[in-house]
Parts: C-alpha cells; structure tokens; sequence
C-alpha cells in the first residue's frame, strides 16, 4: 500500500488570505522604509547620541515586520497541513519546520534591522548584539533541523514506496502492452 505525501487541490481561502495579507503588510513595510531612505536629512544623527534617524525607523519597522512574521508563524503551519495529505507523522513535522522557518526568519529580520540602533548603543561590544540573536537563532535552528530529520526515516520510505509502486505499475503497464 502506497501512502504518498502529496499538495490538496483546495485549502481554506480563510487561511491563504490572512497569511498573505501578513507577508504583503510586511513588504509594504519594508518598501515604505525603502522610500524614507530617500528623504532628506533621514541619515542625521539623533542628537546626543550616535544613531541615526533612519536607524531608528529601520528598528521600528524591524519589529514591526518581526511581528507580522511572529502572528503569520502559526497560520503558515495550519496552512502546510491543510495544504499536504500523508501520514500525519510527515505531514506534522513539515508544518512544525514550516513554522520555525517563519520564527527564525523574525529572529534574523530583528537582528539586522535592531543592529542599526543597538550597536552603535554598544559602542566596541557589538559583539554582545550578535551573541544575544545567536542565543535566540541556534534553539531555532535546532527545532527545524530535529523537525527535518524526523522526517528523514518515514520520508525515505515514502519515496521508496512511491518509486517501487509506480515501477511496478509501469511494468505491468508494460507487460500489458507487450500482450
């Protein structure tokens, strides 16, 4: 018996549209803070310290989009299993990588866009920034390899079942013709 991991033809529009409402939110923020790096006097310092203005905007618009990413986390997993039929062991992990996929997406996104107001905050530690995202990035980056392999031992024997399935129906297909 061949039991394929395979895409639904149909998954709940409910779902689709608010995920994709997140992630167009989220590029409606960065291309917003795209064209206020072209505002003049953008790039000026914030008085009385070494932060600039758009460091602060691309902060705000960091955790902002952090934020859409973080809410989209869990709608994108309900979205992986609505979306692929197979065994529910399979089906499970790949929603749950899914997920810390968009959780460490969030985590690299505040990194970078926190590391315009933080690090110059720090001054000759910016290595604490980079330490601190390492801490949060690493546990993440577990999660998904774990979730992944997982995955490994019944998705290898999905594949040879598939493989060898659709060998012998070509065969007896074959033979068939040949008759």
């Amino acid at each position: 018996m061949v039991r394929n991991i395979g895409i639904r033809e149909t998954v709940d529009s409910d779902t689709v549209q608010s995920v994709s409402r997140r992630l167009l939110t989220a590029a409606w923020v960065v291309v917003v803070l795209a064209l206020l790096t072209l505002v003049p006097g953008i790039d000026r310092v914030v008085p009385q310290t070494s932060v600039t203005s758009i460091a602060v905007l691309g902060a705000v618009a960091s955790l902002a989009v952090v934020g859409l990413l973080l809410y989209a986390a869990p709608k994108v997993a309900a979205l992986v299993r609505m979306a692929l039929h197979g065994p529910r062991r399979v089906v499970e992990n790949i929603a749950s990588a899914a997920y810390w996929l968009v959780v460490l997406g969030g985590v690299l996104v505040a990194h970078r866009g926190l590391a315009g107001v933080v690090v110059p905050l720090l001054g000759g530690r910016a290595w604490l920034h980079d330490t601190g995202f390492l801490l949060l990035a690493v546990p993440v980056v577990a999660v998904v390899g774990t979730r992944l392999y997982a995955s490994l031992g019944p998705g290898s024997r999905l594949l040879a079942e598939t493989v060898t399935a659709n060998e012998s129906s070509a065969d007896a297909q074959s033979e068939a013709e040949r008759s």
